[in-house]
């Protein structure tokens, strides 16, 4: 992996088994593609965390289903969606909608984990250095080498942040259990 610097938009019709011109055909940048990666990796979790903003569940149950369903949507495709959510280049002007769909997903986690802790499940923790602890995560998928389950992750997370981190399995149960209007299979996700 040589960064998104690195990386010509030949080395990327290389990767894709096509020819440098079929890149040009759907993308007019390299910028362009990153923006692309950046929508096809977070617009997912962005719709399953407002889905679950309408389920009537606790909220640590629904951080946990959030969790393991945005952690599948990334295993699908972890070299190109983890990775590039921490390119540097995303703090160019360029990306200001970019940036703003992590904003939202950091504060949709931060909404989550305040919630669980005023309910009395998630223990006294800063929710904004927690969410961002919960999405660094999400790093562990960025290389198919040394990619981590998904569902170890969430369990993982949920073990930092419960005020009785013995209550994870009966969580995990739930939230696997949990009615959430899906718009569709993550990438990833294994059959039922």
């Amino acid at each position: 992996m040589q960064g998104y610097s690195a990386t010509s938009t030949r080395d990327i019709a290389r990767r894709a088994g096509v020819r440098q011109p079929a890149i040009y055909k759907h993308f007019a940048t390299k910028d362009d593609i990153l923006a692309a990666l950046v929508h096809l990796g977070l617009e997912q979790p962005l719709a399953t965390a407002e889905r679950l903003r309408a389920v009537d569940a606790p909220a640590v149950v629904k951080l946990r289903r959030w969790l393991l369903d945005s952690l599948w949507h990334m295993h699908g495709a972890p070299y190109v969606l983890a990775s590039i959510l921490i390119t540097p280049e995303l703090q160019q002007d360029r990306f200001d909608v970019e940036r703003e769909l992590l904003g939202r997903l950091e504060r949709a986690v931060v909404e989550l984990v305040d919630a669980g802790r005023r309910e009395g499940d998630i223990r006294s923790v800063d929710a904004v250095s927690a969410a961002r602890m919960v999405l660094a995560l999400f790093d562990a998928l960025a290389l198919p080498q040394t990619t981590v389950d998904p569902a170890e992750i969430a369990e993982f997370a949920l073990l930092g942040l419960l005020a009785e981190p013995e209550r994870q399995p009966q969580i995990a149960r739930c939230a696997a259990e949990l009615a959430v209007p899906l718009l569709g299979e993550p990438f990833g996700q294994p059959p039922p």
